[in-house]
């Protein structure tokens, strides 16, 4: 049974259709059944998972249950400053971006831009990746009505309203976006209300004429769900990569998110729906296909309206993300990967500070002296691992994502003024800026996985 005052939750949904008429800057609450969305302040969290929101309309919070609670978008935030070239890794998956200051047998001390300086004791460690930057933008659009065009100029092509494209009915438009070799594709798709969708997106197109057969990837959805794609010059032409049973009738604010992580050198894709990771797959065929183009192509019937915008494509680091996907050549030892792919295996002593900058004491498996690795030469940090670390990673309630891309799992939280205090299950009590805050959503426990 759901756990709420049903008073409140009248006022909740009547604050949400009066957006904008009061005097707060309301955050938003996604409930799990994904059709009503309330609006107010976020109060806190409490270790029964119980949140409590205000409202404008009403003199108590309005309190729900965690299981009612899909996430919480913060509507007070900073803009990201540049982020910090380094990412800690916690035993429970939550990552810290940060500089690191010093390490030595017991612990590490970060900077943090969102935390300040932080000492993480060695056992809650599981993994660090230095120089990591701020992902080169390809696009991001669209902008005008001339970026996406029909090759022919035809009448059937996409218009650009309100900062996205519009298509009515049938409609067809192509872009060279010269696509890396690894990148990450997004975009928001929305139809209009009883209508149903038909959309294909094709990406490493090589924008060969209509109908000819060549080698590129593509996502199509519509009545029959989502479904992600291969089409091949030579052999079997169509090849279903992945299916996800998701109708457009599960959708009721007729809105889907797609995000596509694409790493054409291990022929590797990651599907993301919604800001949820709906599949990690690897193209069937073989030959990667090496176009850089996309192309946009609505089948709806006429008259049918649907609507893309948001259109993204970064560059993305893929050896950062094969290193830290990495199994460790053993549990019970440390292991550092440099940037030219070199493997120590062994246990990292220390992090200092010298005039060259800041040098990583290792000492191998395979000799006595210690190994001195200037940090611009380290990708990744894999610390040595043990049942108890993860024994130490209690459940948790939510997930909680802050400025400059930190995530970190939470038992519980409350605001004081334009403070949160954050009850974490290894770092304990830590305390944010309330502009720093993204989002909070459902925590999904980590996976032991064989080998970690």
């Amino acid at each position: 049974m759901m756990n709420f005052d049903f008073r409140f939750l009248v006022f909740g949904f009547v604050f949400a259709s009066m957006a904008g008429a009061g005097g707060l800057r309301a955050d938003g609450v996604t409930l799990t059944s994904g059709a009503e969305r309330l609006t107010g302040v976020l109060r806190s969290i409490g270790e029964d998972g119980v949140m409590e929101l205000q409202s404008e309309l009403s003199h108590e919070p309005l309190r729900l249950r965690g299981a009612m609670v899909e996430k919480v978008e913060f509507a007070v935030g900073a803009e990201d400053s540049q982020p910090p070239t380094v990412r800690v890794e916690l035993v429970n998956g939550d990552v810290i971006p940060c500089a690191i200051v010093e390490m030595d047998g017991r612990g590490v001390l970060v900077d943090s831009p969102v935390l300040g300086k932080l000492r993480i004791e060695r056992r809650h460690l599981a993994a660090m990746q230095f120089g990591i930057h701020a992902r080169k933008v390809v696009y991001e659009g669209p902008r005008d009505g001339g970026e996406w065009a029909h090759p022919d100029d035809d009448e059937s092509t996409w218009n650009f309203e309100d900062g996205a494209l519009v298509a009515e009915g049938q409609a067809y438009a192509s872009r060279d976006l010269k696509l890396p070799q690894h990148f990450i594709l997004k975009f928001e798709l929305e139809w209009e209300r009883n209508a149903m969708p038909s959309l294909q997106v094709y990406f490493c197109d090589p924008l060969v004429a209509a109908g000819e057969r060549c080698d590129r990837y593509y996502l199509q959805f519509g009545s029959a769900g989502l479904e992600l794609k291969r089409e091949s010059a030579t052999g079997k032409r169509y090849t279903t990569i992945a299916f996800v049973n998701r109708m457009p009738a599960e959708f009721p604010d007729r809105k889907l998110r797609v995000e596509l992580q694409v790493d054409r050198r291990d022929s590797s894709l990651r599907l993301m729906l919604d800001d949820k990771t709906a599949g990690e797959f690897r193209d069937p065929v073989g030959s990667v296909p090496s176009g850089g183009g996309m192309a946009l192509v609505s089948q709806a019937s006429d008259g049918v309206v649907q609507s893309l915008r948001g259109i993204g494509v970064s560059e993305s680091d893929a050896t950062l993300q094969r290193h830290r996907a990495e199994r460790r050549a053993a549990a019970d030892r440390d292991s550092v990967i440099t940037r030219k792919d070199e493997r120590y295996t062994g246990e990292l002593v220390g992090i200092a500070a010298t005039n060259a900058g800041r040098v990583l004491s290792f000492k191998s498996d395979y000799g006595d002296k210690l190994v001195d690795l200037p940090e611009a030469d380290v990708s990744t940090v894999l610390f040595s691992q043990s049942a108890d670390d993860a024994a130490a990673a209690s459940e948790v309630s939510y997930l909680l994502r802050v400025a400059g891309g930190g995530v970190l799992r939470i038992a519980s939280c409350r605001f004081a003024e334009d403070v949160a205090i954050v009850n974490h299950p290894l770092l304990g009590s830590l305390k944010f800026g309330r502009k720093q805050l993204r989002v909070i959503e459902k925590a999904v426990p980590k996976e032991n996985k064989a080998g970690e």
